[in-house]
């Protein structure tokens, strides 16, 4: 039995299409990022990757349907280009299944005539600022990096590993002679994070030369800076109070 199953539910209209991935990561930077764009662009989905590499659970949706996890693949057009949009559920569980899931996107990438790649993806710093997220850029070429920082992305040596697909993608398909890029949002790393999902798609916005509505993401991004300053506030109130983790509850209103 195949590792994959590939469905495809519509022939896709591309031409030289741009490949944009964002599964779960780092603070699901690229998710968000990945989803607010197939949201805005009206993005329509034409096929499903699932895999016996994916977690072994399923999802629920709303109307309480059980779901097999999987890759989601949606096409939308701008001015400049037509784009591929990967997002979904889960990556896989193993390092085995990380290079064969990015081997298997990368031999349905080429079907489709992919001529670029743009990976997005969280950068994890281990602290929340409220200061606007930096975008990092990483590439598979050098020359794509000329003009990033004139551009408000920052080009750093030495950041670490990328992991999973997103890496993985890029290093693999290097090989192939694909030119890709990484556009990685600072974040805590451990939070799920509007603000920096909002950054890194200005920055492939801005690469690509097109425009999205962020409104939504502003929203969400508020929302979540609001609970994080309630738990804050709440931290200090315990700490005067010299209270545990385990103590009485204390609520905060103000």
């Amino acid at each position: 039995m195949s590792k994959f199953e590939f469905k495809l539910l519509k022939e896709p209209d591309l031409e030289n299409p741009v490949l944009v991935e964002g599964l779960p990561g780092i603070g699901y930077v690229g998710k968000l990022a990945a989803d607010h764009l197939v949201e805005e662009l009206n993005a329509e989905k034409f096929a499903e990757l699932s895999s016996h590499y994916f977690p072994h659970h399923v999802t629920v949706t709303p109307e309480g349907v059980l779901e097999t996890v999987k890759i989601d693949f949606y096409q939308a057009k701008t001015e400049d280009c037509d784009l591929v949009i990967i997002t979904g559920d889960v990556q896989a569980t193993s390092s085995e299944g990380h290079y064969k899931t990015s081997e298997k996107l990368l031999d349905i990438s080429e079907e489709l005539g992919v001529i670029k790649i743009y990976c997005l993806g969280g950068y994890a710093t281990g602290k929340h600022s409220k200061s606007k997220p930096k975008v990092v850029g990483a590439s598979n070429k050098e020359k794509i990096l000329e003009g990033y920082r004139d551009r408000g992305i920052d080009v750093e040596e030495g950041t670490g590993p990328i992991l999973g697909v997103s890496g993985l993608l890029l290093g693999l398909g290097k090989n192939r002679g694909m030119e890709g890029s990484a556009l990685l949002g600072e974040t805590h790393g451990m939070l799920v994070d509007h603000r920096s999902a909002q950054a890194v798609l200005e920055a492939l916005s801005n690469l690509l030369n097109f425009e999205v509505d962020m409104s939504k993401l502003k929203e969400r991004a508020e929302k979540t800076e609001e609970i994080l300053s309630r738990l804050q506030k709440e931290k200090k109130i315990r700490e005067v109070a010299g209270m545990g983790e385990g103590d009485e509850e204390v609520s905060y209103i103000g």
